[in-house]
């Protein structure tokens, strides 16, 4: 019989820049009871995988009735950084000061009169501003495909914000302590992680965080340097996602505390950025000396902007000659579009996570088939310029320590 639950427990503060976390970490697993498992199977939405929970509770079910296999999904720190229809995973738009001010401009030059603005009515402005703009070049003042600028943050629920990687990743593997507290009878399956674009590059973190709780990897378009944007935010000027209106485009700011300001607490160091950095080869070297029998799987577009093939192809170079078993799907070009699984040469491929655990699932299973992997506690640590950071187990949790060296 399928059973469906959910968890929320105690996971990680963010150590590099103090700050207390204080909402509890949901996670949803999904297995039949009736059946022998043969993996735990972490799907790991990417940004926008908030939209619309219940498709990620169907997506679950799927992969468990269909492969045999425990399947979990890890709402972790910043999981809901995109507009979704369900209220308690959506973040709310606020625009700052500066946004404001441009607004009520903009507003101004419309003849639209905005009143008594409250934070929360800001939707409600937009589409006022929108209406007007509509009723303006149906007036003829303006171009058919005139679009109006404007920006705001999104403020995500919990008091989340944009800790890029680190965290979302600790977060995985504190759900996978979890999981083996609450069933003991899945301790001896193969632990396989995967996902989309931001999912795949946390499915490659926990590989490198965690490499002795990581037995397989299935990534699809994962970057391997992090954006600068996604980390420093409005300091880049580089909006990490756009909303499009009838009349307007909208710029969205995920909140973040990091700054390039080396007189502020959240001065973004070298060191940090370094972590979250996967294309090291150090840094690899010492993940392989802790776990050489991980199976990576990658697919990647030649022609995805966002995240280089280079880099990607560097990566699993590296791997392989370190040992592991790392194969590196490359797209190249419309030919290699199938348009089944793979519908795009963009970043993503437009491929959805349940189609590639649909694709790869299989092959990945079939290589860690009668293999037992016990469950060990261990740490490893990186040295990064001016600080090493150790991942550890401190026996119920999982977390970070950070030393000078």
């Amino acid at each position: 019989m399928i059973k469906n639950e959910t968890y929320f427990i105690d996971s990680c503060d963010d150590v590099e820049l103090n700050i207390k976390r204080e909402s509890k970490l949901e996670y949803r697993i999904t297995y039949d009871d009736s059946k022998q498992m043969k993996a735990i199977v972490f799907i790991i939405g990417g940004f926008g995988a908030n939209a619309n929970m219940s498709f990620l509770d169907f997506d679950r079910e799927y992969l468990a009735k269909k492969f045999d296999v425990v399947v979990v999904n890890v709402f972790y720190h910043c999981f809901s950084a995109r507009p979704s229809i369900d209220e308690n995973y959506k973040p709310i738009m606020i625009p700052n000061k500066k946004d404001w001010e441009s607004f009520c401009e903009i507003a101004k030059l419309c003849n639209l009169s905005i009143k008594d603005y409250e934070k929360n009515d800001f939707k409600d402005c937009l589409f006022k501003l929108d209406e007007r703009v509509e009723q303006i070049k149906n007036e003829g003042a303006l171009e058919k495909d005139f679009l109006v600028n404007v920006s705001c943050d999104l403020i995500l629920p919990n008091g989340d914000y944009q800790n890029y990687g680190i965290m979302a990743a600790i977060d995985h593997i504190n759900a996978l302590k979890d999981i083996m507290k609450n069933f003991p009878q899945f301790k001896s399956l193969p632990k396989i992680y995967g996902g989309g674009s931001y999912g795949g590059h946390l499915a490659l973190m926990c590989a490198k965080i965690a490499p002795w709780y990581v037995d397989g990897v299935i990534d699809n378009s994962g970057v391997s340097l992090p954006h600068l944007p996604h980390l420093l935010g409005r300091e880049t000027g580089c909006a990490e996602y756009f909303i499009k209106g009838n009349n307007y485009i909208l710029s969205c700011f995920v909140k973040k505390y990091w700054t390039r300001d080396e007189n502020s607490p959240y001065f973004l160091s070298d060191d940090s950025y370094m972590i979250r950095v996967l294309l090291n080869s150090k840094h690899l070297n010492l993940q392989s000396v802790k776990n050489k029998n991980a199976v990576f799987i990658s697919y990647h577009s030649a022609k995805d902007d966002g995240a280089p093939i280079e880099h990607k192809a560097n990566l699993y170079e590296i791997y392989n000659q370190l040992g592991f078993d790392a194969t590196l799907h490359i797209v190249k070009d419309e030919n290699d579009v199938d348009g089944r699984y793979i519908k795009s040469l963009d970043h993503g491929l437009r491929m959805t996570d349940r189609a590639l655990f649909k694709k790869e699932l299989p092959i990945l299973l079939e290589k860690v088939k009668n293999k037992i992997f016990d469950m060990r506690e261990d740490s490893i640590s990186y040295p990064c310029k001016d600080k090493i950071f150790t991942f550890k187990d401190f026996k119920d949790r999982f977390g970070l320590e950070i030393t000078q060296l």
